[in-house]
């Protein structure tokens, strides 16, 4: 959609498009949030499944994942039906996702061999699910926000509704586990409870899909026979890698992204083994974070739009880091303080370095369908949904091994007492690992080009 068809769309027509779509971030939020915190634990304490096999079922899932994410995102590309190219998918996908994550948590157990072939098989139907809701979601913001500042709002709005869903998955789902005692049954409990939301918000996405104006609705590639559909992922692949600016920010997400799956993989034997605290206090830590976050949403808009969204982004990220970096020097007997403290910087920077990816994603697959005069964003989409993916295994495989090699006692008991190379080793996995993987994302975003004046120069060009 041009700038000018934009401007004819009326405002309370943009801004309810922009909202519905917005809050499907919600259910992905929580369930990716849900997942990350307690998939390594969960299969390690109850499923009795050893750490480093647990995290390499992690991996091969998001190995996975870079074979369907962008044969998704080709497909959502060239899909010809009435419903238009992407609504479809949020539909099958709404289903799939809150249902396999329910089965998840709600496994049958037997030996420990079949038991990892169970966990795979469901995690490979939660991630296929996931999937085909997530990567034609993905790729709407273009059309339905084709402004440069307009995109920094829309995901704004995505943000807030994102942090929401961290709340439910990472606030919400230890409170329902320690409602039941914070045994097995409490996570029986929490899988049903936020599959069953997740699924009734994602309807509300697709209900809400069908009113968007006709003018934001994208034309569907022409579907040029199944053998070249079958290869384009690859190809289309290799060539939005091409595209300097989105191969930049898809690497510099794969860090921070790895950053979020590696604090939240430790969470859960940090608080438990390290400070000594029971599962519903991580929903006390994570309300702090998701509080701050919102509270500075608004802010970090104005300081996008003032400084720029690669300036703020620097910034923001190297602060992170820091701010990580502290729980390195937690000491027993230290202040609450500074347990809430820490929960409110990580969450008011975490929002912020969030929202600048974000925003400048949509920049990305502009620029590219300016350059190659194709409408890719379903393969860009399936390549940066697969990147979140791949990052969101890297951190429970890397943890995995290393409480594999540091001597984690596996049990469920309160009084499991676990040797102090393990309590060094989760520390270590909470503060400094995710420090350093920040820190690496900044000499990538110093090397990103892409603004608004970059982009107006094109569409004038494209235009003449």
């Amino acid at each position: 959609m041009t700038q000018a068809a934009a401007a004819a769309v009326p405002e309370k027509a943009r801004l309810g498009a922009e909202l519905a779509w917005a809050s499907g971030s919600f259910a992905t939020g929580a369930l990716f949030n849900g997942m990350a915190l307690f998939a390594l634990f969960f299969m390690t304490t109850f499923l009795s499944i050893e750490p480093a096999v647990a995290g390499t079922i992690l991996l091969i899932i998001r190995l996975y994942d870079g074979i369907i994410d962008p044969l998704i995102g080709t497909i959502s590309d060239r899909t010809n039906h009435r419903w238009g190219p992407r609504r479809i998918y949020l539909l099958i996908g709404a289903i799939g996702m809150g249902a396999s994550f329910a089965l998840f948590f709600n496994q049958p157990t037997s030996s420990s061999i079949s038991t990892a072939a169970m966990t795979l098989l469901i995690l490979m139907l939660y991630s296929t699910a996931y999937s085909v809701f997530s990567i034609p979601y993905l790729a709407m913001p273009p059309e339905i926000a084709p402004s440069y500042d307009g995109r920094t709002r829309l995901m704004s709005f995505r943000v807030f509704f994102q942090l929401a869903g961290v709340t439910a998955g990472s606030v919400g789902a230890p409170f329902l586990i320690q409602l039941v005692g914070g045994d097995l049954a409490g996570y029986q409990l929490m899988g049903l409870v936020l599959g069953i939301l997740a699924t009734a918000l994602c309807l509300v996405v697709f209900i809400g899909a069908a009113f968007l104006p006709p003018s934001v609705r994208p034309r569907p590639v022409p579907f040029d026979g199944v053998g070249k559909l079958l290869a384009s992922p690859f190809v289309d692949t290799a060539r939005v890698f091409s595209n300097a600016p989105f191969r930049l920010l898809t690497l510099v997400k794969l860090f921070q992204l790895a950053v979020l799956a590696t604090v939240l993989a430790c969470t859960p034997y940090f608080f438990g083994f390290v400070l000594k605290l029971d599962t519903g206090q991580i929903g006390t830590y994570f309300l702090a974070f998701t509080v701050a976050g919102l509270i500075a949403l608004p802010i970090m808009r104005v300081l996008i739009a003032r400084y720029g969204k690669r300036e703020c982004y620097i910034a923001l990220i190297a602060l992170y880091a820091v701010a990580l970096a502290s729980w390195y020097l937690w000491e027993a007997g230290e202040s609450q303080i500074w347990f809430f403290a820490r929960a409110i910087a990580i969450g008011t920077l975490g929002t912020g370095t969030l929202l600048c990816a974000l925003s400048m994603l949509p920049d990305t697959m502009e620029y590219d369908r300016l350059q190659s005069k194709q409408s890719r964003e379903g393969v860009m989409s399936g390549v940066f949904t697969f990147v979140e993916a791949l990052a969101g295994a890297i951190g429970p495989f890397l943890i995995g091994l290393l409480l594999q090699a540091q001597g984690l006692v596996q049990g469920r008991g309160p009084d499991i007492v676990q040797p102090q190379s393990v309590l060094d080793a989760v520390q270590i996995g909470v503060s400094l690992v995710p420090a350093i993987l920040c820190l690496l994302a900044i000499p990538l975003l110093l090397r990103y080009r892409l603004d608004e004046a970059l982009l107006v120069k094109m569409r004038a060009e494209d235009a003449a």
